[in-house]
């Protein structure tokens, strides 16, 4: 077939095929592409919550949905960013927010200050640099305003999602676009000659034949499987936990806008707040913790008030998961563990490369090598900095946390720290999704500093202006000082 393709048949009733599904519709709202969503509906492996990154907000706007409407009808909350409680043992604690982090001194960055005060004997808290920091630390939040103070637009934020409430609200809207969708299960998969699928066969017989099926269904990757498991790239030695267990709980009092981790001798703890609830879980590995003992161990950390729900963990991803007329987008092609929160941003790489690229015939084979090029690029990054959490510092020395320890690294991280340490230069491949800054905050946050820094940054920082720095202290604090409680925002939304 070398016509145009006029047919893309989505699998999967979750979050990412609505999002896939609302995408595709709006950037082909002027071409006759004929899209339908098989709903099989929801798996036991699906989130019950979700923490996302900024770039979601993107795809909100694009698709038209005001996120004050969302936030009210989802129960949604704001996110500045992660709060990280006992990485680097009990009594350690660091943030990473979505933001800037002080000011360029002489266009050195301001992390290599602050990395050269801690080297003299000075160190100083990141934290006290940031409004997005400063704002999670005393509970405040306010969306970032463009004006004459740069301080006010110097942070952006994500949200946290219960997952039913959000994957309904997509849905509607998404259905309001024009999509169509059928609620059925996949009973079977049929192939053309050449080895492309041709249809999809439902449990009552019915088919749904298209030029392109996209696999967004999550862990299980219904459609992708009946395909084979050869390209599969495991990432567990490095990323040993591999099961999660999770439940709704009661509302946190007067919540922060940050999610909140807390590490573990055999994985991590986490919850994250809701309107009217909040959602907790337990990431951890089978080979130290049984399943009744995680289970154990989070109702212990949060008033559960529904039953924990158990999804195993698959770490790694497709090397291709454009194969033939077939593409995987989502958990479908990448699984990593939630720790920094880019489930959602994984979807929105897979669609928006996909609609960059999208074929101009039924072969597709020059899109799909540069799809799997630059997805793999976006997931091996994302793979390094969720990594980079578990190495960097001194880290817990329980069996679990060693058994990651002794792994030697991705060269690509590798090679990363290590220029790090040489000189405090943070070098950036193509294709990551997090920015200098937010390895700044890891770094820094986890008291993983420099050996040395480099001659130019220490001869610039030499001259560094002092008293602008501590009166950019007291502007933040004020500024944050500034803002309604985190939970007034989200009631005020309207």
């Amino acid at each position: 077939m070398n016509a145009p393709p006029r047919s893309v048949a989505i699998v999967g009733g979750s979050t990412t095929a609505w999002l896939c599904a609302a995408a595709l519709k709006r950037a082909f709202q002027y071409r006759d592409l004929d899209l339908v969503v098989l709903d099989p509906g929801r798996s036991a492996d699906d989130p019950l919550g979700r923490w996302t990154l900024a770039s979601l907000r993107s795809i909100h706007s694009l698709l038209g949905l005001k996120e004050s409407d969302l936030v009210r009808r989802t129960g949604a909350t704001f996110r500045l960013g992660s709060e990280h409680r006992g990485w680097q043992g009990d009594a350690s604690r660091f943030v990473h927010v979505h933001g800037e982090l002080g000011i360029n001194i002489h266009n050195a960055p301001f992390h290599e200050y602050l990395a050269l005060r801690a080297l003299t004997g000075r160190p100083e808290n990141p934290e006290d640099y940031s409004l997005a920091a400063v704002a999670a630390r005393t509970g405040k939040f306010a969306r970032p305003m463009n004006g004459h103070n740069p301080l006010t637009s110097s942070f952006t934020y994500g949200l946290h999602l219960d997952e039913l409430a959000y994957c309904e609200y997509l849905r509607e809207h998404t259905k309001r676009a024009g999509v169509s969708h059928i609620d059925a299960q996949l009973s079977d998969v049929t192939f053309r000659d050449d080895g492309h699928v041709a249809a999809l066969v439902l449990a009552d017989g019915r088919r749904i034949s298209a030029d392109y099926f996209l696999d967004c269904s999550g862990r299980q990757a219904l459609l992708m499987n009946r395909l084979g498991r050869a390209d599969w790239q495991d990432w567990s030695a490095w990323l040993r936990n591999d099961r999660m267990v999770s439940s709704g709980a009661l509302a946190m009092d007067d919540p922060s806008a940050v999610t909140r981790t807390d590490a573990t001798d055999v994985g991590w703890l986490w919850r994250i707040p809701l309107a009217q609830s909040s959602v907790a879980g337990y990431v951890y590995s089978s080979q130290f913790c049984g399943d009744n003992e995680a289970v154990r161990q989070l109702r212990h950390y949060a008033p559960c008030v529904s039953e924990p729900t158990l999804c195993n963990l698959r770490q790694g991803r497709r090397a291709r998961p454009w194969t033939r007329n077939c593409i995987a987008i989502g958990a479908s092609a990448i699984e990593l563990e939630p720790l920094v929160g880019a489930d959602l941003h994984v979807a929105q790489l897979g669609v928006a490369t996909l609609i960059e690229l999208f074929p101009l015939d039924g072969h597709g084979a020059t899109e799909a090598s540069e799809y799997n090029r630059i997805i793999g690029e976006h997931a091996d990054a994302l793979r390094d900095f969720t990594i980079a959490h578990y190495r960097v510092g001194v880290g817990r020395s329980a069996a679990h946390w060693a058994a990651m320890r002794a792994e030697p690294l991705p060269q690509s991280l590798a090679e990363k720290l290590d220029l790090y340490c040489a000189n405090g230069r943070i070098v950036l491949r193509d294709h990551e999704t997090f920015d200098v800054v937010d390895w700044a905050w890891l770094l820094l946050g986890s008291g993983c500093l420099p050996d040395e820094l480099g001659l130019h940054a220490r001869t610039t920082l030499a001259s560094a202006p002092v008293e602008h720095i501590a009166g950019l202290r007291v502007a933040i604090e004020r500024l944050a000082g500034s803002m309604p409680r985190h939970m007034d925002y989200v009631r005020q939304q309207r």
